[in-house]
């Protein structure tokens, strides 16, 4: 599938293949092209199956502008990454979907438009439905046909899933659906299931693809469906289940009823957490014993280019599934939307996205001792000081974060972001520099963007540290699968001391380690953190850059508060689109 970044290409055979419709959960067949034709040839087939990869596989970047055509929408927020709508980053432009949720302007009216496409996830799912139901019929071996219809029941799992952690209980599709049904209601107009059950599905079509999914591609097909993908699908879906937000006897906001079982289940049992710690050994058991390539990369000399390896180069044997490129027609735009302005992207009207000094104090010194920060708002502080302070952290932030006084890439030369070179102003950003991760190497007119990574092994060392801290399991297994991510950054080990000072040490490491990767948005929701200052509301803070002045002599920086963010707690699931919730088979959920 060559890393299905042909994916783009291969769905254009099929532009005609299927016509969209107004009903979220309905997306019926063209009349110019019927399933047994599609299902006669392996091309075709195959050409199917890249169909389904290319609408139900995650990917998050901001890459294309039309706000017209859903699939440019697909996830995520308009024109910025979602690590902008939580204490992690922020977006420049007010234009970007971000600002929605940072300023509590959105609703169940305009959430499908500004921040997540559920209509997008429904045709991932009727289209893996569709090949499943169908691929029986195609001339492959029986061999063939399970191993492929295994990736379809895993896409489709994929995309429940993704509707589960902004949702809670949804409308299983396990089948294609008709616009015709029982009486007056349409067989599209499922109604939510419980929590429960919708856990129970996603890890049940995991289980039943792992038995037919191979451990690895020759090296030209990388980038399709393993069983560890299936695995590790599992086990994210165990540990958002059995997280407070979710695996508890007290709902965040009142609910009773129907309501109450579909946004989490209505008690805490701690074997959950056992569970979730089950799937995620099972996931470094089959990397370790199994898959026969999937390691940790350890590769690259220095701990910052060997972090910086890991999100640029498609080889690197961590990645158990990314989701390639989803599109090929992105112009210029997720240059736009992701690097500096003036500094990659040459335009007047880049995104912007900046690093918070809120999630900068996240990260240790390089040595795994503390920073000291000078937190007096709106003092002046020597340039030195920033360069200092901000230089002596540890690798994962250099390797991140694109800082005043360092380099965009290797020999591109230094840049001083508080500068106005040749008149143009290099600050525009809030935090304390532009976002540097995913993006080495690229540069103004770079296409294609890079792939989105959906699971890295690295993630479930830390899925298993967390779950067996929960249950008081071994503290040297939680020592040793905390140290196996601190080690390959030359951070020192992590010593066990007690639960509660262990969840704040791993919930630490895990944001650390996987920074806008799309993980804390979600992880600050199911741990019911958010409302807590400086987490997903209250106050947003930047080291701001001053060039010298009649005043100061030499150039200096302030801590300024940005913003106040707005957070109230029945964001912590998403609305349903109102106009579902009106046809009257959606249950709305709590304070929407």
């Amino acid at each position: 599938m060559k890393r299905i970044t042909i994916i783009a290409l291969l769905a254009v055979l099929f532009t005609g293949l299927f016509s969209s419709c107004e009903r979220f959960l309905e997306k019926p067949i063209g009349s110019d092209v019927t399933i047994d034709s599609v299902f006669t040839s392996k091309e075709k087939t195959l050409q199917f199956l890249y169909t389904v990869y290319s609408t139900a596989s995650i990917y998050e970047f901001p890459y294309y502008w039309d706000a017209s055509d859903q699939a440019y929408r697909h996830y995520g927020t308009y024109c910025a990454p979602v690590a902008a709508a939580c204490d992690e980053a922020d977006a420049w432009a007010n234009y970007a979907g971000t600002d929605y949720i940072n300023t509590g302007n959105w609703n169940a009216t305009t959430v499908q438009y500004w921040e997540f496409n559920s209509f997008y996830c429904y045709r991932g799912i009727r289209n893996a439905c569709l090949f499943i139901e169908n691929v029986d019929k195609s001339p492959y071996s029986e061999e063939e046909k399970a191993a492929m219809k295994a990736e379809a029941i895993f896409l489709r799992a994929l995309m429940h899933f993704d509707l589960m952690q902004r949702l809670g209980g949804i409308p299983i599709v396990d089948k294609s659906l008709k616009v015709t049904g029982v009486g007056d209601i349409p067989e599209v107009m499922i109604p939510r299931s419980s929590f429960e059950e919708t856990v129970n599905f996603i890890v049940s079509e995991c289980d039943e693809a792992a038995k037919h999914l191979p451990n690895s591609y020759p090296t030209n097909f990388r980038g399709r469906v393993v069983k560890g993908a299936a695995l590790a699908l599992k086990a994210r879906t165990l540990l958002y289940a059995a997280s407070p937000l979710f695996n508890s006897a007290e709902s965040y906001l009142p609910a009773s009823g129907d309501l109450r079982a579909m946004i989490g289940y209505t008690n805490y049992d701690a074997n959950r957490w056992q569970l979730a710690a089950n799937a995620s050994k099972a996931v470094l058991d089959w990397a370790a014993t199994e898959s026969g390539w999937c390691e940790l990369y350890r590769g690259q000399n220095n701990a910052v280019d060997r972090y910086e390896e890991i999100f640029i180069n498609p080889n690197v044997n961590e990645i158990i599934l990314d989701a390639g490129l989803m599109g090929t027609n992105t112009g210029n735009y997720f240059v736009r939307f992701m690097t500096p302005g003036k500094v990659v992207y040459t335009g007047d009207d880049a995104v912007n996205i900046g690093i918070t000094f809120n999630f900068t104090k996240m990260y240790q010194k390089a040595d795994g001792t503390e920073q000291t920060w000078d937190e007096v708002e709106d003092q002046a502080y020597p340039y030195t000081q920033y360069t200092t302070k901000l230089g002596e952290l540890e690798p994962r932030f250099q390797a991140s974060v694109f800082q005043s006084g360092t380099e965009w890439s290797r020999n591109s030369g230094v840049v001083y972001h508080f500068y106005e070179q040749g008149g143009i102003r290099l600050n525009l950003y809030n935090g304390v520099g532009f976002m540097r991760k995913f993006l080495k190497g690229v540069r103004n007119g770079s296409n294609p963007a890079p792939r989105w990574i959906t699971f890295r092994l690295a993630e479930f060392y830390l899925n298993y540290a967390e779950a067996l801290n929960e249950v008081n399991g071994s503290s040297g297994e939680i020592e040793w699968a905390l140290r196996q991510i601190r080690e390959r950054v030359n951070m020192p080990a992590i010593t066990y001391t007690n639960q509660d000072d262990m969840r704040r040490k791993i919930r630490r490491e895990r944001a650390v380690e996987l920074a806008f990767e799309e993980h804390r948005y979600f992880d600050v929701r199911r741990w019911k953190i958010a409302g807590q200052e400086g987490v997903m509301g209250g106050g947003m803070w930047g080291l701001r850059l001053y060039n010298k002045d009649d005043d100061h002599p030499q150039p200096y920086y302030k801590l300024e508060k940005f913003e106040n963010r707005v957070w109230e707690d029945k964001m912590y699931l998403y609305p349903f689109k109102q106009t579902e919730v009106n046809l009257g088979y959606v249950i709305q959920n709590p304070g929407w």
